[in-house]
């Protein structure tokens, strides 16, 4: 009998502990993404029309750019029909 509770406090401890972990890594996923946004609006901020960074540190940090521009890319070519939008937004190729 003991050892049935036990088990069970052992149970939901193991499921409380997982819920945490996968809710902090949610988490830290978003800020990830949302740190992501804001070092591209900085970085690229001409385009968006706020003041943008010395030339020098726009071309170094360029490299590191390379998926958010590709994705910027993407969206002038596909944005003035709404259909290929949303086909875009499906990332099958």
């Amino acid at each position: 009998m003991v050892t049935k509770i036990l088990k069970g406090i052992r149970d939901f401890w193991r499921l409380f502990d997982a819920v945490n972990k996968h809710r902090a890594t949610e988490l830290l996923e978003w800020e990830t993404r949302e740190l992501e946004n804001i070092f591209s609006i900085l970085v690229l901020g001409s385009f968006v029309g706020i003041q943008a960074p010395p030339m020098h540190l726009s071309l170094e940090l360029l490299p590191d750019m390379e998926n958010e521009l590709e994705i910027m890319l993407n969206r002038v070519c596909t944005a003035h029909e709404p259909l290929s939008d949303l086909f875009s937004m499906l990332d099958c190729c």
